[in-house]
């Protein structure tokens, strides 16, 4: 009896692993198909056929910078929410130093004062153009840790973030190969806001 008992949990585990394995591959092969353009900003990103876009264009001034949104892409679920991709534009001239690494040393000293915990800090190339990574975590007042991956491109006129903010660490891991992917079709062509 005791023998049945251990192999029935065997077999729960392994199907239960098995099962993961194969929706995480499934979502690792998720075509990316329709495609965001932007002509304010000279943008455009390819994104998966269930996912759906909000677009934004505004502007929103911030002491002597000018941020413009552009839009936000989640995917199409109950919980998709919780994985969002934003798309921004800021005025590149705010920054004293707008060479890659400069803007790279701002924003991990702009993120560190604001309580977060940098994971990552990395320069990366996205169709041969220079840019900027940086995944950190924050901790909520009810104890969550939402994970934030954000990429830099700063360009003759313009700082082009593009974001993937999620509600909870668990979330994170659900479409990271999506932005990922995302982000290797991202095009800019560095046109002011």
């Amino acid at each position: 009896m005791r023998c049945n008992h251990v192999i029935t949990i065997h077999l729960s585990i392994t199907l239960l692993l098995l099962s993961s394995l194969i929706s995480s591959v499934m979502a690792q092969n998720i075509p990316l198909v329709n495609t965001y353009s932007n002509n304010i900003c000279g943008l455009s990103i390819d994104y998966p056929a269930k996912w759906i876009v909000r677009e934004f264009n505004q502007k929103y001034k911030s002491g002597p910078s000018t941020l413009f949104v552009m839009a936000e892409i989640r995917p199409n679920t109950p919980d998709g929410f919780r994985n969002v991709v934003e798309l921004e534009a800021e005025e590149i001239s705010v920054y004293q130093d707008r060479s890659l690494k400069g803007i790279g040393e701002f924003m991990e000293y702009y993120l560190s004062q604001s309580n977060v915990s940098i994971k990552e800090s990395i320069r990366k190339d996205i169709q041969n153009t220079p840019a900027y990574q940086i995944i950190y975590e924050r901790l909520t007042p009810n104890g969550n840790v939402l994970k934030t991956q954000e990429v830099y491109i700063p360009t003759e006129y313009s700082l082009y973030i593009i974001r993937y903010d999620t509600t909870g660490s668990n979330y994170y891991d659900k479409y990271i190969t999506h932005f990922r992917d995302m982000i290797q079709t991202l095009q800019v062509d560095g046109r002011k806001c």
